[in-house]
């Protein structure tokens, strides 16, 4: 607090320029601008308020020169550190807020808060500081003037600034509506003159003056809008005299500034130069900061009411609130200004000279210049992270090369930065840990490098990033390296030797050159802020959590629909990380224990009803789900003509018995997805975005997994290739099979086969190996889970011969070979369907053989993903009863297909008898179209967000669009579905009996 009186500054002035600047925002912003052909009389009062605030802005330069010789004799440098820290203050209070109404936030906001000048933003408030800082030399400069040079300049500078606009009606000096540094600059001359000149003791009447200027300004508004409708036939040109630097909006201006410091004089309300301060900060943030402005246009913005009473009443209320809020703020500021912290932060920025602000820049400088070497790595790593994500979003051609080259440089600054801070954040928590700098950097960027390589490798082939799931299958690391070139690896392995051994010899040499000098209690502070930090990955998509505000303001893409789009956006590292916090479902409304048995019971009765039809299982009823690795029929491609039909045998089988269309959640993919929900009958499109691969991420986390096993006395999985992908030795010992049979399984395949060079065994011994245990078995029911893998990507050299093709822009002509390739597959896949089906009539039990595609291989490039997102997600399916169960047995009409739909169709279509679980999922298939995620908002669909449904037409629906009678179903699927996967199993037991014989 100022103590001498002298010191302080008449208020009134400053104290109308921050209300009509109030009120000017409030018209611009918080309501509809009437127009004149819809609303005369609203039209004319809107004009008027907001030509009677067009001073607001000049009131304050001119103040500033009018009061000068007070404000010379302030230390201006020393008040700008507190002036800065009381604006970021005020910013931060207003992100905060708008960020808890919304949880909405934009790294640019702060980028903003520090740097308004870069984004053109408080042109207004940078130009007053700007000349608030200028004062001491240009009062010197301007008090060598003598009165009639002064008077010279001042009318020198009225005729070019205010004159010849008001003539030509013109911007001419680019002012922008009174906010440019030059127009800022006049007004403070104008201030300075009105002083020096004492030309406030000329100007006699002065609140007559305000009412003249101000009818001047209203009357204006009047003619020139009957001349605009005159000569344009509109109201465009009404207020062409309402800009602060015409003539009229001058004088009212000045009209106004004389007579509020004339009564400021009289009234002798004097305050200190902090008050003013806070009230011009707060004022300014209210009405110019970005997040405000636009959130109160964009949702708070008042429609045009029919009442003219409650259209000025909207007003007034919006007015209300700016003023409550810049009281509360300007005692808030005030408080804040006297608190221990803002003071101890305010000695250490502030400044009394350029001098000593160009004396601190040189002390940052010097404390980054001692710990280069970690600003060093820093700066690597941001490179490094550039060089990830250009190499995942590389094109061909120069042109589009340099095109994503700027892409990332301009867009993707703040993810660059994120990913950086991270990288930054794990290197010194190893290093404040072993204090070996070039053994962290060596593991750092050894990570790193292995993170880029497989990504690439994995959004070229499959159109997705690295998943923590993925790391589950490092044991096994044989199988995954026979997917990568040899030579890809035999470098791989020679870089990581280097790197080894030249971090070795480096940190041998300079370990006291770069050995961190802290002590032990520092280093543990640094090490548990470090670890509290990180634990935040955890907590990256729980909304309101620390680091979900954190991925939120640095605008991480979010979105799991998409992930081969979102790594490329995201980067490898920050994708990796927003994979890690998942959530398995969202909890249906009302979940409760009763809630479940009331649907229990219902579909108890549902049973009951549908079992009055059905005929008992059999001793040795038997099932049969074939997963056939990458089928489908390419003739359904768009934009693809198959010029020989490779799949004769398969499509006699579709046309004769239950056959059509299956939703594939995967592009090129994601097979252990459609197995999950092929074996519990349950919907992944239902499950949360961020749960990858339910096999992975879900099943181990289950006490109990329901699965179609449950009913049958045998089980056995077929899956003749090997079996770490996916975790499915534990995930089927889980689910309860008896046997697994794969490569090096303890029960040894028989079959292992291939035809030609394929390093897959081929569909024929699957068959064959199927065949076998099928006749091991004629006593007791049996389900068989068989993956066929012969067509399992990439399609390289393999067969002799090439008998079929196919023309058309679906795939590239450097991807023909492989095409070719695929399809010889299918025919051989085609032969040994026949030679199977066979086999099954002959065998004297009732068999039903589901065989469907999981998912179609990833050759088709030439094609819009996005405009045939559906047709690149439908792969096909039959269900065929073997002779001994035929005469029963009747055909099904259901054209598209979920995986989770293939049981009820089975038991349907073998007319035996269900359990409630699969009475719910019979009124699932039969009365819902088939469920799936978006196919046309994504790439590889591997991911939820959102459960739309396919017609037996073909055609994408969504929730809103099913009758009532399917949203009860819906409903009560989900609460069962969420009760087992996420729930307390409730129901786990009714989902696992078996049917009574």
């Amino acid at each position: 607090m100022e103590k001498n009186e002298s010191q302080k500054f008449d208020y009134l002035t400053i104290l109308i320029a921050c209300l009509l600047m109030i009120v000017q925002r409030v018209l611009l912003s918080a309501t509809t601008i009437p127009e004149y052909a819809t609303n005369p009389g609203r039209f004319y009062l809107y004009s008027f308020m907001k030509v009677a605030t067009v001073a607001g802005l000049g009131l304050v330069p001119l103040y500033m020169g009018y009061h000068y010789q007070k404000i010379v004799r302030k230390k201006i440098f020393s008040y700008l550190s507190g002036f800065f820290l009381l604006y970021v203050v005020i910013a931060l209070t207003s992100n905060v807020f708008f960020y808890v109404q919304s949880s909405t936030l934009n790294l640019r906001d702060y980028w903003i808060i520090l740097f308004p000048i870069s984004q053109n933003y408080f042109t207004y408030a940078v130009s007053c500081v700007l000349l608030l800082c200028s004062i001491p030399t240009l009062v010197n400069w301007l008090l060598s003037f003598s009165t009639e040079l002064l008077k010279k300049i001042i009318f020198g500078l009225t005729i070019g600034f205010v004159i010849l606009p008001t003539l030509f009606s013109k911007d001419l000096w680019g002012f922008h509506d009174g906010k440019s540094i030059v127009w800022i600059f006049y007004l403070f001359l104008v201030g300075f003159a009105f002083k020096q000149l004492e030309f406030d003791k000329k100007f006699k009447f002065k609140f007559l003056h305000v009412c003249i200027s101000l009818g001047l300004l209203f009357g204006l508004i009047l003619l020139m809008t009957q001349i605009s409708l005159f000569v344009r036939g509109d109201a465009s040109t009404a207020n062409r005299f309402s800009v602060p630097f015409s003539l009229f909006s001058m004088y009212y201006t000045l009209s106004l500034f004389a007579f509020s410091e004339s009564i400021s004089q009289k009234l002798g309300v004097k305050v200190t130069g902090s008050l003013i301060a806070v009230n011009l900060i707060v004022t300014q943030i209210l009405t110019n900061w970005a997040l405000t402005t636009y959130r109160i246009t964009t949702f708070e913005k008042k429609s045009f009411p029919d009442s003219g009473k409650n259209w000025l009443l909207d007003i007034f209320q919006f007015i209300g609130l700016y003023l409550i809020s810049a009281i509360i703020l300007t005692v808030v500021c005030l408080l804040l200004q006297k608190s221990a912290p803002f003071k101890k932060l305010n000695r250490y920025l502030i400044v009394d000279s350029p001098a000593q602000f160009y004396q601190k820049i040189r002390s940052v400088l010097s404390w980054i210049y001692k710990r280069r070497a970690i600003f060093n790595v820093g700066i690597f790593f941001y490179f490094f992270t550039f060089l990830q994500i250009f190499l995942l979003e590389k094109k061909e051609g120069w042109a589009q090369t340099f095109q994503v080259f700027l892409k990332i440089f301009i867009q993707r600054q703040s993810i660059l930065f994120l990913t950086t801070m991270i990288i930054m954040g794990f290197f010194l928590l190893l290093l404040l840990l072993t204090n070996r700098f070039w053994y962290v950097f060596t593991l750092i960027l050894t990570v790193d490098l292995l993170l880029t390589v497989s990504s690439v490798i994995k959004v070229n082939l499959r159109e997705e990033p690295v998943f923590p799931s993925d790391l589950k299958m490092l044991n096994s690391i044989s199988e995954l390296l026979s997917m990568v070139s040899p030579i890809l690896i035999g470098i791989g392995i020679v870089l990581v030797l280097f790197l080894t051994v030249s971090s070795v010899v480096v940190q041998r040499k300079l370990q006291h050159q770069y050995s961190l000098r802290i002590n032990w209690k520092r280093r543990v502070i640094w090490i548990g802020t470090l670890l509290i930090l990180f634990s935040g990955v955890f907590f990256i998509n729980h909304k309101k959590s620390p680091s979900y505000f954190l991925f939120n303001l640095f605008r991480v893409n979010k979105t799991f629909i998409d992930q081969g789009s979102a790594v490329k956006e995201n980067g490898p590292i920050i994708q990796f990380l927003n994979n890690i916090d998942i959530k398995v479902m969202d909890t249906p409304e009302n979940y409760s224990k009763n809630k479940i048995e009331q649907i229990m019971k219902k579909y108890d009765k549902e049973a009951n009803k549908i079992n009055q039809t059905r005929n008992d299982w059999l001793e040795n009823q038997t099932l049969i789900l074939n997963l056939s690795e990458s089928f489908s029929d390419p003739a359904r491609i768009p934009n693809l003509k198959v010029l020989n039909e490779p799949i004769p045998t398969i499509k006699e089988v579709m046309s004769n018995n239950t056959s059509g269309i299956m939703l594939s959640v995967g592009y090129g993919g994601g097979t252990a997805n459609m197995e999950w929900q092929g074996l519990t009958s349950l919907d992944i499109s239902s499950l949360s975005a961020s749960l990858v691969t339910p096999y992975t991420q879900l099943v181990n986390t289950q006490k109990v997994s329901p699965n179609i096993t449950n009913l049958f006395d045998e089980k056995i999985a077929i899956h003749p290739f090997t079996a770490a992908l996916y975790k499915r030795k534990d995930v089927f010992e889980k689910f309860g099979f008896d046997k697994f049979y794969y490569i090096d399984s303890p029960n040894k395949l028989t079959y292992t086969d291939k035809i030609g060079r394929s390093p897959r065994i081929s569909d024929e011994s699957a068959y064959k190996e199927t065949l076998k245990v099928l006749k091991s078995n004629t006593e007791t029911t049996q389900f068989i889970q068989l993956s066929t893998m012969q067509n399992h990507m990439p399609y390289g050299d393999y067969y002799d011969q090439l008998d079929y093709n196919a023309e058309g822009t679906a795939v590239l002509d450097s991807r023909k070979g492989e095409l070719s390739t695929f399809m010889q597959g299918l025919h051989y896949t085609d032969e040994a369907i026949k030679e199977f089906i066979e086999e099954l009539d002959t065998i004297q039990k009732p068999i039903t053989f589901v065989f469907y595609g999981d998912h179609l291989p990833s050759i088709y490039s030439g094609n819009d993903k996005k405009k045939y997102g559906l047709e690149h997600h439908e792969t096909d399916y039959f269900i065929y009863s073997n002779a001994f169960s035929r005469e029963q047995t009747k055909k099904l009409n259901k054209k598209v297909v979920s995986p989770l739909n293939f049981n009820a169709l089975a038991f349907e279509q073998a007319n035996i008898k269900v359990t409630p679980f699969y009475a719910l999922l019979t009124q699932v298939t039969n009365k819902l179209p088939a469920s799936t995620i978006d196919p046309v908002e994504s790439v590889s669909n591997r991911y939820n967000g959102k459960q739309v449904f396919v017609t037996d037409k073909n055609k994408i629906i969504l929730e809103k669009d099913l009758t009532k009678e399917q949203k009860v179903i819906l409903d009560d699927y989900k609460y069962i579905q969420y009760d087992l996967v996420a729930g307390e199993q409730y129901a786990a037991k009714w989902a696992e009996q078996k049917v009574e014989k």
